[in-house]
């Protein structure tokens, strides 16, 4: 007998076994498990079907699987710390008491921003010489641009635009470039609002609109009321 017959015989003894092995009944175990569904049988096969339980599992588990220090993400392990967790809704807290309970932690974030912004806003005023007229402008295009901003997002939400179902990358894109067009429309407006040389110092000068629009409304004002 030649080694091809001998490995040949070989290989069909392993295959039959391998066969018999993954469709062969197991014994009924004496109690059954409480658990136990209806599509697991009454019976369970030996170790083949131990993968394919495995493989059935694995797929229909999430995606996205939250942990004690993070999240599970398609085999990857995302560490958040623990400040970040608390920033999160906890367990038994509704949207309102998770509202009332960020308001204070957003306000004291953004107050040094806020702080900021201001004191930029008026050495602006000093050195471009701003008068009364020049001001309200400023005052004005900030307070109208925030509150058309705020109408468009909330537009935005409850048309269900934003909708996770329904939600494309191009819908974000168009979204933002409304935002974008608001907010430059009131630069212009207040850049327009300046004498020549005012111009020329506002492009030497570390002032923003877009930056002064960010910090200096109170966009926490918006929800605070719902």
């Amino acid at each position: 007998m030649s080694w091809r017959t001998v490995s040949g015989l070989l290989a069909v003894l392993l295959a039959w076994q391998t066969w018999r092995g993954c469709t062969r009944m197991a014994p009924r175990p004496a109690t059954p498990a409480p658990a136990a569904s209806s599509a697991t049988g009454a019976h369970r096969s030996a170790p083949c079907d131990d993968g394919a339980d495995t493989a059935r599992a694995g797929s229909s588990s999430a995606p996205v699987r939250s942990t004690t220090d993070g999240f599970d993400v398609y085999g990857f392990h995302i560490q958040v710390p623990g400040w970040a967790w608390s920033l999160l809704p906890q367990g038994g807290e509704n949207l309102r008491t998770y509202r009332d309970r960020m308001l204070p932690i957003a306000r004291a974030a953004l107050a040094p921003h806020r702080a900021r912004v201001a004191r930029s806003r008026d050495d602006l005023a000093q050195q471009l010489g701003l008068d009364a007229r020049q001001r309200e402008v400023l005052d004005a295009a900030t307070r109208e641009t925030a509150q058309a901003i705020q109408d468009r997002l909330f537009t935005a939400a409850l048309g269900g635009e934003l909708a996770p179902s329904a939600f494309k990358p191009m819908t974000a894109i168009s979204l933002a470039r409304e935002v974008l067009s608001l907010v430059d429309t009131a630069n212009q407006r207040f850049v327009k609002s300046l004498g020549e040389g005012q111009r020329d110092r506002l492009e030497r000068h570390p002032f923003d609109f877009g930056d002064y629009l960010l910090f200096s409304t109170p966009w926490e004002d918006a929800i605070s009321g719902l």
